[in-house]
């Protein structure tokens, strides 16, 4: 979490695949202005039972619900071949979850 004094606050996911650790910082820290959630639904077969070590792009759009951000900043999602997910999942997610217009693929300031 990053904030300060008269200053937007921004979370940042990590490496994170569980809406319940999301759902115990939106409980103590929220109101969150900008999330940058790591996404992609990255899958190495060793690890992990082969599940995902960051959101997929359903949970992404969730985390955002939960977190109430007003933006949200996708990264982490594309670029290596143990991503299962990129920008087309991401987009239909948010599209089918009403929350399409808090989508920044890091093309705005994370400060207004």
């Amino acid at each position: 979490m990053l904030t300060g004094e008269g200053l937007p606050t921004v979370y940042v996911g990590g490496d994170n695949a569980s809406l319940d650790a999301v759902r115990e910082i939106a409980d103590s820290l929220v109101p969150i202005d900008t999330a940058l959630l790591f996404a992609g639904a990255p899958r190495i077969p060793v690890l992990f039972d082969n599940q995902p070590l960051v959101l997929n792009s359903a949970q992404a759009a969730e985390a955002t619900r939960i977190l109430g951000a007003g933006r949200v900043v996708p990264v982490h999602y594309d670029s290596r071949a143990h991503f299962a997910e990129g920008r087309d999942e991401l987009e239909a997610a948010f599209t089918a979850a009403g929350l399409a217009d808090r989508l920044d693929w890091g093309r705005q300031s994370l400060v207004p």
